[in-house]
């Protein structure tokens, strides 16, 4: 998330090249049925801000870049679907099959974390703030907002992860976007939840 002198876009994508050859071992996992996730479903509320850090040389560098204490590289905001939890959250085409704000189970979007790297931050608002960045996170995606590939937080019509948080909530602009991270889980922003480790790493024969 770093403004650099190489285009964002281009160094992405230069990343991307890079983590075809040396991107981390993924292991296979079975569906997310443990007592962990059943602590996060009593725990999540609408509204609440997930964080990972992904695998791969993209995450790893996003992760470098940020003034975060933590170790993250991607967030996404939850939200109610009938009786499931979604996370609505941007991301590069060039790291999944759609580019920009789409929806994923939180069993799909915990299963593309490293171990011991989720965490929730609530923000220090009231419940009807929340509920309003949900659903500034659903018009967004009705919307088919694309990825912001350069990394302009001044452009909503495109937003990168982070960017997309702050335009749910309606947070101001930001001085760099390496700060990002390191705003959104400061304990003035929100209340940050114990990180539980979610899954159990199976590998499937």
């Amino acid at each position: 998330m770093a403004v650099l002198n190489w285009r964002p876009s281009s160094l992405l994508f230069a990343l991307f090249l890079v983590s075809l050859g040396c991107q981390k071992s993924k292991p296979v996992r079975k569906p997310i049925n443990s007592p962990e996730l059943n602590y996060w479903m009593h725990e999540i509320q609408e509204g609440d801000i997930i964080f990972r850090h992904g695998y791969g040389a993209v995450s790893d560098w996003i992760n470098a870049q940020q003034l975060s204490p933590f170790n993250v590289s991607h967030a996404g905001l939850v939200v109610r679907l009938n009786q499931s939890w979604i996370v609505i959250h941007s991301i590069s085409g060039i790291l999944e099959a759609e580019d920009g704000v789409q929806a994923s189970s939180l069993n799909q979007f915990l299963m593309e974390a490293q171990p011991q790297t989720v965490f929730i931050v609530r923000p220090n608002l009231n419940q009807k703030n929340r509920q309003l960045a949900a659903q500034n996170a659903w018009a967004c995606l009705k919307k088919g907002v694309r990825f912001d590939h350069h990394f302009n937080a001044n452009d909503p019509s495109y937003m990168y992860c982070s960017e997309f948080i702050f335009y749910c909530y309606k947070i101001g602009a930001r001085q760099h976007p390496n700060t990002d991270f390191k705003v959104l889980t400061d304990t003035a922003f929100g209340k940050r939840i114990a990180p539980v480790i979610p899954w159990k790493e199976t590998q499937v024969h």
